[in-house]
């Protein structure tokens, strides 16, 4: 992993910032693929070079290997318009698909002007009868030896994702390898229970061939007994190199026909990186956004013993999606360097507060102050049917908003989602900020856009500061019927730079898959 200073002069647009940085013309993403008779695997992405840098094209390639590496289908393409496009696994091996599938599909992106970001803005959706569950783009070989030295500048564990107590369901992680053949790799699993016990247990890999792909189960019946019928985590400790070592990771039944999936993240614990808040009585050191809602769902906050930090606290306040703050309470815990939290936020509101309520939600904004207090904050959602607790959830990893006063003088930001557009679609908009007063209102140009052709429908709308929109799909039968039974995505823009929002995928027995924007 880089230092986080390294890390924002990568990403940064601003001259003084990245003018020691390389140009990225190349962009990629590399996916574990399932399928069988139950489940299939899509990539999801949308033409956003266009709209977002103003290309005039961008070439576009992918390569359907097999567990073991071999390239079983590939094609280039050059991409000129804004529009969505979906890769359904299933579909290229129509006709040579005898049994189950496990392989990987490596995406790759190229420009003559410089992309900022080395990972692509897709999306990997494992379907089942019953649901989806989907993650951004994970995975990805490194572009070449300073990309790799860029990004290994640490070595730490992965970590920073839920352990289910589901019967019949198990942990996992999944990675594909780069170009080079690996020797005598190992893993060293830590599982962590909710009263913060732990038993590590060595995984030998052994040799890894370019490109192959692994799937590895984390616990068994018998070690899953030691949970006691509550949720965990892990901390993995490995030594891979030649890709970016970011895992799918999550829960899938013993059948592998039903999957939670979501991706790791790094134990920052030993990396001793602080950020600075120099006016605490006007801003937040940092806070996250979540919705709450009324009847269908519950939500949960998984805090993973993962962050530099001793101790630091958290404060709640809810609001209205008109912006009004309906419950607040300075401190509600107390969180402690190396334990696991699983916070129901439903249980933080009175039930008279929510009754106040015309819409089916409200946004929870969490406050957090430390001293001193970390860079990076990674956090797990978990949005999960009320009345069905069989039922899988989503599983989010997801950062913290943290102090930045130059964010105050951004005048736009554009963001984008995809619709899956399978079960039931919705997203939810907010504008929220790290100031302890208002920012200011956001003026949004929302447009769905679909596989079908470029064309798009546009929408304008408006939300006060702690201001929030709900959309859902199957009561929007224009847009509905726009996207003709086919994925779609919709982009934002506004003149507030502080819009941020999550997409949900949730169905009829329960099952929720959510992510954030992009």
């Amino acid at each position: 992993m880089k230092n986080y200073k390294e890390h924002l002069r990568s990403i940064s647009t601003i001259k003084k910032l990245n003018e020691k940085r390389s140009k990225v013309l190349r962009a990629s993403a590399i996916f574990p693929c399932f399928t069988n008779k139950d489940l299939d695997t899509r990539i999801l992405f949308l033409g956003y070079w266009m709209l977002k840098k103003n290309l005039p094209y961008i070439k576009f390639s992918y390569k359907l290997r097999d567990k073991m590496g071999k390239i079983l289908k590939e094609k280039t393409q050059i991409l000129t318009e804004t529009k969505s496009y979906s890769i359904s696994i299933k579909q290229l091996l129509l006709n040579t698909l005898k049994d189950n599938f496990f392989g990987s599909i490596e995406l790759e992106f190229f420009s003559k002007n410089d992309l900022i970001f080395p990972f692509p803005a897709c999306v990997i959706s494992l379907d089942y009868k019953q649901g989806s569950s989907f993650v951004h783009t994970v995975g990805r070989v490194y572009n070449n030896s300073e990309d790799e030295k860029n990004n290994s500048k640490f070595k730490v564990p992965e970590a920073g994702f839920d352990i289910l107590p589901n019967k019949n369901f198990y942990p996992f992680i999944s990675f594909v390898n780069g170009k080079r053949k690996l020797l005598n790799q190992k893993l060293q699993v830590k599982i962590i229970n909710f009263k913060n016990q732990s038993f590590t247990k060595l995984i030998n890999l052994k040799n890894i061939k370019p490109y192959e792909t692994k799937f590895i189960s984390l616990m068994d019946s018998n070690q899953k007994q030691f949970l006691e019928g509550q949720k965990g985590t892990a901390i993995i400790k490995h030594n891979l190199s030649g890709f970016y070592p970011r895992f799918l990771s999550g829960n899938c039944n013993d059948t592998q026909n039903k999957f939670s999936i979501t991706h790791s993240y790094y134990d920052t614990k030993q990396i001793k990186e602080f950020s600075i808040n120099e006016d605490k009585k006007k801003f937040h050191d940092a806070t996250l956004t979540v919705p709450i809602f009324k009847n269908k769902f519950l939500t949960e906050i998984s805090l993973y013993p993962i962050y530099c930090s001793t101790k630091f606290d958290l404060g709640i306040e809810f609001f209205s999606p008109e912006g009004k703050k309906i419950y607040s309470k300075n401190k509600f815990i107390r969180l402690k360097r190396n334990d696991v939290n699983f916070i129901n936020l439903n249980n933080q509101i009175k039930n008279i507060h929510l009754k106040k309520i015309k819409e089916k939600y409200c946004l929870a904004k969490i406050n957090f102050s430390g001293k001193p207090f970390p860079s990076r904050l990674k956090f797990g959602l978990n949005i999960k049917a009320k009345n069905n607790p069989n039922a899988l959830a989503s599983n989010v990893c997801f950062n913290a908003q943290l102090v930045n006063k130059n964010n105050l003088s951004k005048k736009t930001r554009f963001c984008w989602t995809p619709l899956l557009n399978k079960k039931n679609s919705s997203f939810i908009i907010y504008n929220t900020s790290f100031l302890k007063k208002t920012f200011r209102p956001a003026n949004i140009m929302m447009n769905v856009w679909r596989e079908q052709d470029k064309k798009s429908i546009s929408k304008n709308l408006k939300l006060n500061d702690n201001g929030s929109y709900f959309f859902d799909l199957n009561k929007n039968k224009k847009i509905k019927n726009f996207l003709k039974n086919r994925s779609g995505w919709v982009t934002f823009k506004s003149d507030n730079p502080f819009i941020q929002g999550y997409y949900l995928e949730s169905s009829k027995q329960g099952n929720v898959g959510a992510d954030h924007f992009f």
